[in-house]
C-alpha cells in the first residue's frame, strides 16, 4: 500500500492523537517562546494570550502539524523540568561551563571529580548533551531559587510578620509547595539571628505537631548544608588549580641561586630573577631541560640570545 512517507524528523503519533516531539520540533518550539518574549508579549514573567496564540501559528507554519496551545504549554513544562536539573546543579558551581558547540557541561578532571565524590548523580552529565540550554536561561533563568522574582525564608518571614494578626497565614505544607516550586529559597534560613522561631517563620502555630515542622526544618536545613558543602569543595578545587598554574615551581631564592650558578653577570641576573619569577610557565621551561642546556634556554626565553 502506497501511504504519505513520515519525516524521519517529524511524526504524528497516531494514537490519541497525541503528538510526538522530537529535538527539530523541540527547537523550533524553544525559538518560538524566545520570539515572543523578545517581542515583550510576557507580563510579570508569564506569555500572555496573545503570544501563545502566536507561537501555535509560528508551530503549525513551521511544523506543518496541528498544534494548539495545551500541547504547547505541556511540551514547554517537560522541557523545562528536565532542564532546570541541569541549571539547578551546576548554576553557582565554579569551574563549570555549558559549550553552545558540545551542548556539554566542561570543567577540569578534578573538579567533576569533587563534584561527584558529594553528588554521584552528577556523572551522567559529563557526557549527557543538553540541548538548548542557552534559551532556557533567557528564558527561565530568573524563575529559578536564585532569581529575581524568588523570595529567601527571612524575606518570606518579615512580610509574613507584617501582615494582620487575624489574617490567614502559610502552613508547613504551603512552605514546602513554595519551596518545590522555587517560589521561594532556603537562603538565610538557620538559627542565626537573634529574633528566629520556626512557628513564626512558618506562619505561626497550626494544627500541624511542632515535632514535624521540626523535621521538616531540619531536612531543609541538612540540604542547603550539603548545597553549601559542594560548593565549597568545587571552590576549593577550583582555586588550588588556579593557583597551582600561578606559583612559581622554585621560591625566589633558589631561582636567584640558579642564575647565578648558570654564569650570568649582575645585571642579567636581576633581569632573568624578574622575568622568571613573572612568567612561572617560563620558569618550569628552564627547569625541565636538562643541567647542561638552562643558560642557553635562559638566554632565549628571557634576552632572545643564544
Amino acid at each position: 500500500m502506497g501511504g504519505k512517507k513520515k519525516n524521519s524528523n517529524i511524526e504524528n503519533a497516531s494514537e490519541e492523537g497525541k503528538l510526538v516531539w522530537t529535538p527539530i520540533m523541540d527547537e523550533a518550539l524553544m525559538d518560538a517562546f524566545l520570539h515572543q518574549h523578545n517581542l515583550g508579549n510576557r507580563v510579570n514573567g508569564s506569555f500572555t494570550t496573545k503570544a501563545y496564540e502566536n507561537i501555535v501559528n509560528e508551530l503549525k507554519e513551521k511544523l506543518g502539524k496541528e498544534v494548539d496551545k495545551d500541547k504547547v504549554k505541556n511540551r514547554m513544562k517537560t522541557l523545562k523540568a528536565n532542564l532546570s536539573k541541569s541549571h539547578d546543579l551546576f548554576k553557582n558551581l565554579s569551574g563549570f561551563s555549558w559549550s553552545p558547540v558540545t551542548k556539554l557541561w566542561s570543567a577540569e578532571l578534578e573538579v567533576w571529580d569533587a563534584l561527584i565524590k558529594v553528588n554521584d548523580n552528577a556523572k551522567e552529565w559529563m557526557t549527557k548533551p543538553v540541548l538548548h540550554y542557552d534559551t532556557f536561561v533567557i528564558l527561565f533563568g530568573n524563575d529559578r531559587a536564585t532569581g529575581e522574582k524568588s523570595e529567601t525564608a527571612k524575606e518570606l518571614k518579615k512580610k509574613q510578620s507584617s501582615q494582620h494578626d487575624n489574617e490567614p497565614q502559610n502552613t508547613i505544607e504551603e512552605i514546602d509547595h513554595m519551596v518545590s516550586q522555587n517560589q521561594v529559597s532556603l537562603d538565610g534560613f538557620g538559627t542565626n539571628d537573634i529574633d528566629f522561631d520556626p512557628l513564626t517563620c512558618l506562619g505561626g502555630p497550626s494544627n500541624v505537631p511542632t515535632s514535624s515542622k521540626s523535621k521538616k526544618i531540619k531536612k531543609s536545613q541538612e540540604i542547603e548544608n550539603e548545597a553549601m558543602g559542594i560548593q565549597e569543595a568545587i571552590n576549593n578545587v577550583a582555586r588550588a588549580l588556579s593557583e597551582g598554574n600561578s606559583r612559581p615551581p622554585l621560591s625566589e631564592a633558589e631561582v636567584w641561586n640558579m642564575l647565578e650558578d648558570l654564569g650570568l653577570n649582575s645585571d642579567q641576573i636581576t633581569t632573568a630573577y624578574l622575568y622568571l619569577l613573572e612568567h612561572p610557565n617560563k620558569l618550569r621551561a628552564v627547569l625541565g631541560c636538562p643541567p647542561g642546556r638552562r643558560l642557553d634556554i635562559v638566554m632565549r626565553v628571557v634576552f632572545g640570545t643564544s
